[in-house]
C-alpha cells in the first residue's frame, strides 16, 4: 500500500498528519458566510449543469474513517475525456495526483511513484486505502444527479441530496451550501457518506466553460 496510508493515520509518526477536528473547525469557517439564494425551476438548471462543457473545482477534503483521518487541499478537473484529482497537504506536499480516463488511470502516489489501472475508483482505494465513487464525482460535485436511485431538490431547486448504490456499497451526498454567485449555481460545501466513511468538500473556487 502507498505511504499515503502510513502517513495520514498516525499523529507521532509524521508532521504532516492533519489534525481532524481542527480541520473541520476550519471547513467550518470558510462555510460562514450564507449566500443569496436564487430559485430556479430544476429542468432548467439541470440542462445548465449539463451544457458545462469542463470545469476546475479547488477547495479543500476531508476524510475520515474508522482507521484513516486526514485533510487537504484539493484540485478537482473535469473535462469530456477526463478527470484530474490533485490532493496536497497544507504544506504543498502532493498526497495524491490521479489523471483517469475512460481507459486508462494513472496515479501518483506520495512517494511519486506511478501506478496505472483501468479502474480508477479501485485504484485509489487499492494503493492508498481511500474510498471515493471517483467515475460519479464528476457529476456529483457540481450537483447533477447523473444516475442515481433518489435524490431530492432543496427549495431553490437545486440537489439537497442523492443516493445510489456503487459495487453494492450505498454512497450518499448531502449538498448543505450553494454558490449563488455563479451560473449556474455550483455547490460549495458537500458531505459524501458511506458506512462508517465520511468525505467533507468545500469548494472556494469554480472555474467553468460552457459548452
Amino acid at each position: 500500500m502507498s505511504a499515503i496510508f502510513s502517513i495520514l493515520i498516525p499523529a507521532k509518526r509524521s508532521r504532516y498528519f492533519i489534525v481532524f477536528p481542527l480541520f473541520l473547525s476550519l471547513l467550518a469557517g470558510c462555510a460562514q458566510q450564507a449566500p443569496i439564494a436564487t430559485t430556479t425551476d430544476w429542468v432548467t438548471h439541470e440542462k445548465s449543469l449539463e451544457n458545462l462543457s469542463r470545469y476546475d473545482a479547488k477547495g479543500k477534503l476531508g476524510y475520515k474513517a474508522p482507521k484513516l483521518r486526514f485533510g487537504g487541499n484539493m484540485i478537482w478537473q473535469t473535462t469530456p475525456n477526463s478527470d484530474k484529482l490533485l490532493l496536497t497537504n497544507f504544506l504543498g506536499k502532493t498526497l495524491l495526483k490521479l489523471d483517469a480516463t475512460p481507459k486508462m488511470t494513472t496515479l501518483v502516489d506520495y512517494d511519486g511513484k506511478q501506478h496505472s489501472g483501468a479502474d480508477a475508483s479501485g485504484l485509489v482505494r487499492e494503493l492508498t486505502g481511500i474510498n471515493l465513487p471517483i467515475e460519479q464525482m464528476r457529476d456529483w460535485l457540481i450537483g447533477l444527479p447523473t444516475a442515481a436511485d433518489t435524490y431530492q431538490l432543496n427549495p431553490q431547486n437545486r440537489v439537497a441530496y442523492l443516493a445510489k448504490q456503487v459495487d453494492g456499497q450505498t454512497w450518499e451526498m448531502d449538498y448543505q451550501e450553494y454558490d449563488y454567485s455563479i451560473y449556474p449555481s455550483l455547490p460549495k460545501r458537500m458531505v459524501l457518506t458511506q458506512d462508517k466513511q465520511q468525505i467533507t468538500l468545500i469548494i472556494n473556487e469554480w472555474d467553468i466553460h460552457k459548452k
